[in-house]
C-alpha cells in the first residue's frame, strides 16, 4: 500500500510539479519521511520518470514527473 500510495501522489503532483516539503507532507501520513523519499525519487530520476531540482546541497527543492513517468505511473494504478 505505501508504494500504492506514493504512485498515486507522484501523480497527482504530475508533470506540472510540487514543491517537495509539500509533497513530503503529503506522504508523512503514509509512514513516508523527506529522509525515505530522497532516495526514491533519485532512484526514479535516474529511471527517466521524474525531474527534481536541488538546491546546491543536494536538498530537493521541487519534483515533477516526465511524460514517461505520468504514462509509468499511470499503468501501474491499472495494474
Amino acid at each position: 500500500m505505501k508504494t500504492g500510495v506514493l504512485s498515486f501522489a507522484l501523480r497527482a503532483a504530475g508533470a506540472t510539479g510540487i514543491a517537495f516539503q509539500e509533497f513530503a507532507r503529503w506522504m508523512s501520513p503514509w509512514g513516508w519521511s523527506r529522509r525515505a523519499l530522497s532516495p526514491v525519487l533519485r532512484e526514479l530520476r535516474e529511471e527517466g520518470l521524474t525531474e527534481l531540482t536541488e538546491d546546491p546541497d543536494g536538498e530537493i527543492l521541487v519534483l515533477r514527473l516526465t511524460q514517461r513517468g505520468e504514462r509509468e505511473m499511470a499503468s501501474r494504478a491499472g495494474r
